[in-house]
Formats: C-alpha cells, structure tokens, sequence
C-alpha cells in the first residue's frame, strides 16, 4: 500500500536534527512511491528545504509557543481541511505546539485519521491531565529518536498502558550530502586559510542555551592556552551575540569562527581532528555527532540523551558527565596522537555503517504506519 503523509513540524528559523530528520524521511518515503506534505510555519527554514527537494508544503500556519484560543481553533481548521483535500492516511506530528493542532484536527475525521509523534529530545514531560490526555487519547503511536527519551517517559508515567505503543527509530546520516566532501574540504581549507599544523576542533549545534556553547568556549580557552588550534562553532541561534562577545571576553575571539548555517558541514568535519558534543539538557541523539563519525571523525561528548548509542567510549570517542570541562580538555589532547585519533575513525564509521543509515530510518517509519493501518 502507498501511504499518503502529513508531517508537522512547529520550528521556523534555524536548522536542526528534528527538521533534518522529517526532510530525510519525506524525501526518501517520495521516492518510494508515498506521497508526503510538510506542514510548517510561514517561513520555515525547513518550507524552504522541502521546496527545493520538490516536496508538498503547507505553510498557512504560526505554530505559536504562547497559546492564543483564536489562533489555535483557526490552524486546527486549516489542517483539518488539507488532510481532507490531501486525503491523508497518517498525520505524523514533531513538535509541541504542532502536535496538539494536527491531532486534534485528525481526530475530527470519522473515523479519526491516526496521528503518531516522534519526540526528538529528552525534556521531562509532566505528568498531568492534558499530557495524558495528549498522549493517551491522541497520539496513536510514539516514535523515539533514542533508548534515552524512553527512560523519560518511564520515570514521568504520562503513557500510562501506552508505554507499549512506542518503537526506538534512530536518527540517521544522509551519505548522499558527503559525496562532494573533498572539494567542500578543500575550499573551507581556502576560505578559512587553514594550516595543516594546528588542531582543528567542530561544534554543529544551534546556538541556544542547551547546546552548552559556554562549555565548548571554556574548554577552548583552555586547549589554546597549551597550543594553537582553531574552533568551528557552525549553525545559528539566538546566542549568536551573546557567544560572540563572550569569546572576545575570554581573549580567544581570532582562535574562534561562529560560521553561521552552512550547506558544506561535511567540508568542516573533514578538516576536523575531534568533534566536541556539549549539550547540556534536551539532546536526544546528536545527529551531527552522527555526521562526525561518518567522516571518521572522533567524538568528545558530555553524555546526555541517547549519544551513547553511537559514542563508544575508548572507541569511537569519548563520553563525559555534563560541564566535565577539564575531562574534555584532557581528552583534547589526543590530537597529539594521530594514530589513535584514525583508529577511533574508523570505528565510529563502522558503527554508523551498522546502525545509521537511511534504510533504517525509512523502514522503521513504515513499520510504524503499517502498524496502526492495520489496527
């Protein structure tokens, strides 16, 4: 049977694991026949991504994070009548704010369409009227992006019997954008004027408060204190000033490159010598941890979420208690030790090669929605 997809995603500006994740899967479910529409807000970076990849979009919607009665009852009503016209089968929801508007307007249909909702990060869900509500009453089947947010849902009690509706599907690499890595590689090494003679270290996160870009600024002040090196931080948030000015502070500013959102992170990682993972709430798997080790690339991470299913410790990487930001610097310093740090490589590539394909993602959406099809 080919499906016929809503997904819905409340974020608008930057770029993340959660929209990256919804493009790969739409993407690949189209070119296996499916149809799929994104629904998004106004101006989403991922509307603008979808467009390209020539994938449905709806974009008549806020989405907005303070609730507004009027707003909301609208948007539940648009929904409503694009999965009528659309005839969708399966509304597939990412977010908060979007979550509660597309399962509300699936279950106006008679019968109601099935909603399922992946949950990308490890925030504690409060276990009170309206969430149970939300996931016992709404949600047909949760989809987690790691074994980690499980744990979260087990200790809040929120699904109560659903505990058992719920399938690990993780996060996984596109190979396809790494294909042209040599000359992303090579020119990143132009614009930046890069010298094969210092350690280069990555960060890929959005620049907001979870991310704990404080710890990767400290850390580096630390590492330049004994050697040169250079700092990538890519992607965009709103810390961009704040962070900025803080590197300044800590007089590491010229050591320190905030690039902004980039389209050849691939070129980045593989200048890099260690990729640094610091977040310090929320994460669920870190799929640019993911990238990271399909370059061959080591892992220093603060051990949040899910990341240990990819990061292995002493073998694919490193993994610390969140804020270790000594523990970190003293793992830096294997950059001295370029034996190790390409034995590490290859087995963090190994591992992504066994666990974090494309495939593996698309075949546990299908599942999902064969499931609750046939219920």
């Amino acid at each position: 049977m080919k499906y016929r997809i809503l997904h819905t995603n409340m974020h608008k500006g930057g770029w993340g694991g959660q929209p990256n994740r919804i493009l790969l899967v739409s993407k690949a479910l189209m070119e296996r026949g499916h149809y799929v529409i994104v629904a998004a807000p106004k101006g989403a970076t991922l509307i603008k991504r979808a467009k390209s990849l020539g994938i449905p979009v709806f974009d008549d919607l806020k989405f907005p994070k303070k609730f507004s009665p009027k707003t909301f009852c609208q948007e539940v009503l648009k929904l409503r009548k694009l999965m009528e016209k659309e005839n969708i089968h399966i509304v597939h929801t990412h977010g908060s704010q979007d979550t509660w508007t597309a399962s509300i307007a699936a279950k106006l249909f008679n019968p109601p369409k099935p909603v399922v909702r992946t949950r990308h990060n490890t925030f504690f869900v409060e276990n009170h009227v309206a969430n149970r509500f939300l996931y016992r009453v709404l949600i047909d089947y949760l989809v987690l992006v790691s074994e980690g947010i499980l744990d979260v849902y087990k200790r809040s009690g929120v699904l109560g019997n659903k505990i058992e509706k719920t399938k690990t599907v993780y996060s996984v690499v596109e190979s396809e954008r790494f294909k042209d890595a040599k000359n992303m590689k090579r020119n990143v090494i132009s614009e930046f004027k890069i010298s094969e003679k210092f350690p280069v270290f990555v960060k890929v996160a959005r620049l907001a408060k979870e991310k704990g870009h404080i710890h990767f600024l400290k850390v580096a002040k630390e590492f330049l204190s004994v050697s040169k090196a250079l700092f990538f931080a890519l992607g965009e948030g709103p810390l961009k000033e704040y962070l900025e000015k803080f590197s300044s502070d800590l007089g590491i500013k010229e050591y320190i490159f905030f690039t902004g959102l980039r389209s050849d992170v691939p070129g980045f990682l593989s200048i890099a010598d260690l990729f640094l993972f610091t977040p310090v709430s929320g994460e669920s798997l870190g799929t640019a941890a993911l990238e990271a080790l399909y370059t061959k690339v080591p892992v220093c991470a603060f051990k949040v979420g899910g990341i240990d299913a990819s990061v292995e410790e002493g073998k694919s990487g490193f993994l610390l208690p969140v804020g270790d930001e000594d523990g970190m610097f003293e793992k830096m310093k294997i950059v001295f030790n370029r034996r190790r740090l390409r034995i590490m490589g290859f087995n963090g590539r190994r591992i992504i090669n066994r666990k974090f394909l494309l495939p593996v993602l698309v075949e546990g959406n299908l599942w999902v929605y064969q499931k609750i099809l046939k219920r």
